[in-house]
């Protein structure tokens, strides 16, 4: 897939490094990743990190003691699958797989996350991804993306990454559930986060 390709270009610069994962700090990371737990109680829960790279979402939980039930990540770069199984996180495991392939691979997990995994996807793809996840949970889903809802600057350059279209990005959101919640204030409005939940009535 073409979405694939900066990260296969940043993992032969940069070997299983955090470089290779595209983020641009690590501060910014640990940000959307507790973006993520300040919504969802993961406890007890099984997760599925779509996009995991590193296994640094896991090792944010487990370092939070977050006691889910089991972790599985999934990433299309084989080297960022090695590297996150060398840490040997307890209740982890991670696995090569593209999504965007298989689809399949959504299948039955209590909460879907995906924290940068669509930055590089154009937005139709990412959007496409969103109601895939949220039919396949059997919880919720929760997924970060660069808001264009932020304060311009024209000077910036995002690639291979994109600002997704955030009112766009909502309203798709209010389609898929009324369960809905949203903060874009962790990045100074540079990073927006959304978690779905479905309802049972």
């Amino acid at each position: 897939m073409d979405y694939l390709e900066p990260y296969r270009e940043a993992a032969k610069e940069h070997g299983g490094s955090f470089y290779a994962t595209l983020w641009r700090s690590k501060e910014g990371q640990q940000l959307r990743f507790q973006a993520m737990c300040d919504a969802i109680d993961f406890s007890n829960a099984t997760i599925l990190d779509v996009g995991c790279g590193l296994g640094d979402f896991a090792e944010f939980l487990h370092m939070q003691r977050i006691q889910f039930n089991s972790f599985h990540g999934i990433d299309a770069m084989e080297l960022m699958v090695e590297e996150a199984t060398k840490k040997s996180i307890p209740r982890c495991t991670f696995s090569i797989d593209d999504v965007i392939e298989n689809r399949q691979s959504l299948n039955g997990y209590d909460w879907i996350t995906m924290s940068g995994t669509l930055n590089a996807m154009p937005q139709h793809l990412a959007m496409d991804l969103v109601s895939d996840a949220f039919a396949s949970c059997s919880i919720g889903i929760a997924y970060n993306f660069l808001s264009n809802q932020c304060k311009p600057n024209l000077e910036e350059d995002l690639t291979p990454a994109s600002r997704f279209d955030t009112l766009e990005m909502l309203e798709q959101a209010f389609q898929l559930t009324r369960n809905v919640s949203f903060n874009q204030t962790y990045l100074d409005g540079h990073d927006a986060t959304i978690v779905l939940t479905k309802v049972h009535d």
